[in-house]
Formats: structure tokens, C-alpha cells, sequence
């Protein structure tokens, strides 16, 4: 019997707790507020008559609201549950709030079973938070016995856990407190205001990032071949983006789909620029391999960010085939940033430059920083390692109210490190460029002696040259020069390649031509000469030409060394084969003779015609030479057409015309055009 009511006084003592658990009294806090620490009557599932205050919820579990159910008794659970608990301020002479903590995910405040307030939307059509917030909702006024009594009810749904998540989250991070409205709003205001104060230093050092970033891309904006100030660009802006999670306002305002999708594309994007800033450096970008290889792995990087978002999209509703996507798609874009390893080696390896080395550290120190933070971050829930907790404790501290975080500790220095070794690239480069600007503007001074800008005019002809270089100075030449007895001789090349090198053998040319004039007018003894004094200068180059001995009567004697045919009356004669200049020492040369009669015209052109070339990569070619040529048009006609299709290379074009003696057109006409260096 003594057992019986042993155990009876037992029972009805837990009864008796238990039942208070769930009651909260207090005086009203006046200028203050009361925390409604104490255990909470708890139940999973879902149902909205559990908001009546008259619900008999005697049998519901207790928990408390100090930390989320996940780290109490409900680890790992997602869904709906509910919190309730009785009560009763008395003495109230003002206004009152309730103080929520930040609640996972979604939550509904009822009132006596009103709902009052909440945050985010339930499902089906489920809205919630990427970070969860506090709120302050306002309470009904209290009776006219100035006591508020009633019940407070908490309708709460959890996500289904990601890949981030762990088993500790899921309901109230904390106890709600009640106070008076203005209060508690002001403390609500004060701590987002603390908030955004202890992240000071990283949003000034976003805010630099987003200044040096804009720089960098307007000085790309001013010269697009400077390729690196354009990766640097897309490296800094995005990372100064960051700066806007770090604002209550955005946070309060940031939803998961969107802001997971703002925070991946950044991620992105810095991983895909940091890329080719480091394939530019190091000269990878000028391999094709190296380049078609990034290109792929950025395809797969990015379509693997698109899709990890878009299922973000049916998260509410996230069974395992949508959470299998998303650790799929999470697994590839977290491993794959292990590429830029594999582009630092390489580059330090091709590129044995120790002034690169310091940007390698600190890319793979940023790099190391995100694979980990991804890695460990990945199945908190079972493998229960924070990262993120590490993260914060290895913080800079700055007295109590400012911190920097080791990733923007990590970040200052590499932009320290990046923008020296850019700027120093930079200057190298512009001290080339000065140097072979002066080399280009030497050659110019010795072409533009070489080129004849102004010829005397031959007796009984109207001869026009046209000279279109596609770079500062260019690989054809062109001689006219009048004889003692009413002949002329006229010698046009083409040089293979372009620039100073092909400058360069122009001039011996040149000088080799006025030399032969001297001793002899036969094209083929020029040409051999030609070709003897290019042997072995032209570094496995060559030259075609075409000379052509004109007298007096009109009589033509043309020499042709691999150059395009000529066109006579506006049709393409057939010419003798043979190779070009520089080949071979024991070339053999051919001459063809035929007449001009008054009226007649010869037209001879360099390559730089048919090799015009339009965007879609289409080549002017022979059957367009052949149509604008039909018509005999004036070297400028001739030039234009080609010019207009996409100059390539050098166009130069010689027309001679045997005219009367009395004709009153030019006789000679020089039309030479040139590129300004700098």
C-alpha cells in the first residue's frame, strides 16, 4: 500500500511539472522585455486545430526553444511541428511584442489560435530564407484587467536537409522574449546595426575590390587586347559582391533560390576568371590544347552551377532523386576548382619566371581555402564537423566590434599579389611594345625611303601603282623606273610573311633591283640576280615576282617568279610557271613577250586581293579578281573592292596604259597609304 501511494505522489508530481512546463507568467517589463526561457509543449507533424487554446495538449512532448529540435530529440528531422505554451503578463500598461529568434525554415504565430505574424510562406508553394531572421510581430492589447492571457502557438516546416545542412537545425534557435513594441524594435535594430558593424572591414575591403575591379575592366574597355586586365576585372567585381550578403536589409529580403544562385554565380565566375588570369600570365591561353582543354572543364563547371540552382527551385519537395542531382552537381563544381593546381604547375613550368611565383601561392591558398571549405562543408550532418565554426574562431579581431574573416585575410593578400604582378606584367610588356614600336617606326623610315612616293613620267604611257600595307610596314614592293630611250621597267613582289621581317627583305630587294637596272634590262637576268642575293636570307621564306621590260613601241618582255598572272584588256594572260625567288639556286626563269597597242593596259597585283578575306571567313579569291578585273578599273577601284571584302595583307596593284602622245591623262599616279605607329 505505502508503494502504491509512493508511486501515485510520483505520478502526480511529474503531472504536476509537466503541466507548468508549458505556462509562462510574468509582470509586465515595463521600458524592458522578459525572455520565456522554460521547457515548451512539442510535436512533430501537422495540424491547424492545434492552435486553439483550447487543445488538451497534456500529452505532447516538452522541449526547449534554447536551441533547434535537431540538437534535442528530433536530430535530422524535417517537416512540420508545433510549439504551444500558456501566457499571462500581468500589470500591462503599453503595447506588446513578441521577439522572435531566427526560426528553420518557415514558421506561422498564432495568437489564441489567430495568426498573428510570421515569416516566409508554407507549403505547397513554400518561401523561405536562405538565412533565417528575427522578427518583432506586435501582440493584441492586453483585457481591461490589464493582464494578457491566452496561448502561444508555433506552426514551424523544416526544409529537407541539403548537402550543407546538418542534424542540429529545424525550429526556434532561441527563446522568443516579450516586451513593449518600441523596445524591442530598437534592440532588433540595434543588433543588425552591430551586425553590419563587426563586418566593417570586410565591406570596405569589398568596396575596394569593387573600385580596383572597375579600373581593371575600363582599362581592358580602353585596349581589349590586354586580355589580363579583363580576368582581373571578372576576378575582384564578383568578390566585392559578396559585401551584400553581409547587410541585414539583403539578408531579411533573400529568399533560397535567388540568393543561392547569386552566391554560386560568383563563386563561378571568380573561379572561371582566376582561370584564364592565370592561363594569360603564364602564356597557356596561346595553346590550343590548353585552351580547348579550360573551355570544357568551364562548359561542365557552369552547366553543373545551372543545374545545382535550378533544383533548388523544387526543394520543398526534395525526394531523393532531386537531393542525388543536387550532390551530383555539388560534388563536380566543388572538385572542380582542383583544374587551377594543374594550371599553375603547368604554367610554372613553361614559364620559369620567380615573379610569378608569389600569385601561384596565393592562388592555391585561396583555392585550398574554397576546396576545403566546400569538402568539409559537404555532409556536416554526418560527418559533424563545422567548418564554418572554425571559420569564424580564426577571424582577425579588432577590438570588440570588428573582425576580418580568414577568407578575406586570404583575399587581401592575393590582391596585394595579383595587382603587383599584373601592374609589373603590364610594365614589361609596355617596354616591349616601346621598343619594338621604335624598331617598326626605323623600318618605316627605311621603307618609306625604298617605296618611290613620286615617280617622273614615261613618254606615251599612263602608268598608276597603288600601295595598301596591312600592317605599319609591309612585305611588297614595287619599282618603276623610266629608261634613256622611252622604255620603263616596273618589278612588283610579294614577301612571304609580314612585318619588320618581311620589311626587312623588301629593302635587300630593292636595293638589288636598282643595282640590276643598271647593267641589264632582260626580267630574267633580274630575276636571277634577285634570287641569288636571297638565298639563305630569307630564313626558309621566299618571294614571288613579276618583271616586265617595256619599250618605247610597246613591246613587253615579262619575267615571272611564281607571281599571280597579269591581266591584259581586262583578261588574265597565261603565264610560264616557275619558283618562287629564294628557293633553290638553280631556278630557271622564263620570258614571255607580247605587244601593247594604244589603248591597251596591263595590270599587275599582289596576293593582298585574293587573300581578302570577310567575317565569315570567306576568301575574295580568283572568280571575284576576275569580274572586278573585266571591266579594266583603276588600281583604286581595284583596291577598294578588296578592302571593302577584308583586307588581310599587303594589296599593291601597277597598271600601265600605252597612250597618245597628245592624251591628256596623268601620266603617273602614286597612291601610297600608311599606318600610323603608337
Amino acid at each position: 500500500m505505502k508503494r502504491f501511494f509512493g508511486c501515485l505522489l510520483v505520478f502526480c508530481f511529474l503531472g504536476v511539472t509537466d503541466a507548468k512546463a508549458q505556462e509562462f507568467k510574468a509582470a509586465y517589463p515595463g521600458g524592458g522585455s522578459v525572455t520565456m526561457t522554460g521547457a515548451w509543449r512539442f510535436h512533430t507533424s501537422d495540424d491547424l486545430r492545434w492552435a486553439d487554446p483550447k487543445l488538451d495538449d497534456s500529452g505532447w512532448e516538452t522541449i526547449t526553444a534554447d536551441s533547434p529540435w535537431g540538437s534535442q530529440t528530433h536530430p535530422g528531422y524535417v517537416g512540420f511541428a508545433w510549439y504551444r505554451r500558456a501566457i499571462e503578463v500581468d500589470g500591462v500598461d503599453g503595447p506588446l511584442s513578441i521577439a522572435m529568434p531566427p526560426v528553420d525554415d518557415v514558421y506561422e504565430l498564432y495568437w489564441n489560435g489567430v495568426a498573428i505574424g510570421g515569416r516566409g510562406i508554407m507549403p505547397p508553394d513554400a518561401t523561405w530564407n536562405a538565412v533565417p531572421q528575427p522578427d518583432v510581430i506586435a501582440l493584441p492589447k492586453a483585457e481591461a484587467s490589464r493582464t494578457l492571457k491566452g496561448v502561444l502557438a508555433i506552426r514551424v516546416w523544416k526544409v529537407p536537409l541539403d548537402s550543407l545542412s546538418g542534424n542540429d537545425m529545424g525550429g526556434l534557435n532561441g527563446p522568443p522574449s516579450i516586451g513593449a513594441s518600441r523596445v524591442l524594435s530598437e534592440r532588433l535594430n540595434l543588433k543588425m546595426a552591430k551586425t553590419l558593424q563587426s563586418n566593417l572591414l570586410q565591406i570596405l575591403e569589398g568596396t575596394f575590390l569593387l573600385v580596383i575591379g572597375c579600373f581593371a575592366i575600363g582599362m581592358w574597355a580602353r585596349d581589349s587586347r590586354k586580355r589580363l586586365y579583363l580576368w582581373l576585372g571578372l576576378f575582384l567585381l564578383p568578390d566585392s559582391g559578396r559585401i551584400a550578403f553581409l547587410f541585414p536589409a539583403f539578408q531579411r529580403i533573400a529568399t533560397l533560390g535567388w540568393y543561392q544562385f547569386y552566391l554560386q554565380m560568383i563563386g563561378a565566375t571568380e573561379d572561371l576568371a582566376i582561370w584564364m588570369l592565370v592561363m594569360t600570365l603564364f602564356g597557356l591561353d596561346q595553346v590550343r590544347w590548353w585552351r580547348r582543354a579550360t573551355f570544357l572543364l568551364m562548359g561542365i563547371y557552369v552547366g553543373a552551377q545551372l543545374v545545382d540552382t535550378s533544383v533548388l527551385a523544387f526543394w520543398s519537395v526534395a525526394g531523393p532523386g532531386i537531393q542525388l542531382t543536387d550532390g551530383i552537381t555539388t560534388a563536380i563544381y566543388s572538385l572542380l576548382p582542383v583544374y587551377l593546381f594543374v594550371l599553375l604547375a603547368a604554367g610554372l613550368r613553361r614559364r620559369r619566371d620567380v615573379t610569378l611565383l608569389p600569385l601561384a601561392l596565393a592562388c592555391i591558398a585561396l583555392n585550398t581555402f574554397g576546396l576545403i571549405n566546400g569538402a568539409l562543408g559537404q555532409g556536416k550532418r554526418f560527418t559533424h564537423i563545422d567548418f564554418q565554426a572554425f571559420i569564424l574562431k580564426a577571424a582577425l579581431h579588432f577590438g570588440p566590434d570588428y573582425r576580418l574573416t580568414l577568407r578575406g585575410q586570404i583575399v587581401a593578400v592575393m590582391l596585394v599579389v595579383m595587382v603587383w604582378t599584373v601592374v609589373r606584367q603590364q610594365t614589361i610588356e609596355r617596354r616591349r611594345q616601346h621598343v619594338l614600336e621604335a624598331e617598326v617606326k626605323s623600318a618605316k623610315e627605311v621603307q618609306s625611303v625604298l617605296v618611290p612616293e613620286a615617280m617622273e613620267p614615261v613618254a606615251g604611257f599612263a602608268i598608276s601603282t597603288l600601295y595598301w600595307p596591312a600592317e605599319e610596314v609591309g612585305g611588297d614592293l614595287f619599282q618603276v623606273l623610266p629608261g634613256k630611250d622611252g622604255d620603263v621597267l616596273v618589278v612588283l613582289a610579294d614577301v612571304s610573311g609580314k612585318g619588320l621581317k618581311a620589311a626587312m627583305t623588301v629593302s635587300v630587294m630593292v636595293g638589288a633591283v636598282r643595282t640590276l637596272a643598271e647593267y641589264t634590262t632582260s626580267p630574267v637576268e633580274i630575276l636571277q640576280g634577285l634570287n641569288r642575293r636571297l638565298m639563305g636570307r630569307t630564313d626558309g621564306g621566299f618571294a614571288t615576282c613579276v618583271v616586265m621590260h617595256v619599250s618605247a613601241d610597246g613591246q613587253v618582255t615579262m619575267g615571272n617568279a611564281g607571281h599571280l598572272a597579269p591581266f591584259v584588256n581586262g583578261e588574265e594572260m597565261a603565264a610560264t610557271g616557275s619558283l618562287p625567288l629564294g628557293l633553290a639556286y638553280d631556278a630557271e626563269f622564263e620570258e614571255s613577250r607580247f605587244a601593247l597597242r594604244e589603248g591597251d593596259d596591263v595590270t599587275i597585283y599582289t596576293d593582298g586581293v585574293l587573300e581578302a578575306q570577310s567575317k565569315s571567313g570567306e576568301l575574295y579569291g580568283f572568280e571575284r579578281a576576275a569580274e572586278i578585273m573585266r571591266p579594266r578599273p583603276t588600281v583604286r577601284a581595284i583596291a577598294e573592292a578588296a578592302k571593302a571584302f577584308g583586307q588581310m595583307d599587303d594589296i599593291t596593284v601597277v597598271k600601265i596604259i600605252r597612250v597618245h602622245a597628245e592624251d591628256v591623262r596623268e601620266r603617273m599616279s602614286v597612291d601610297l597609304r600608311t599606318v600610323a605607329v603608337g
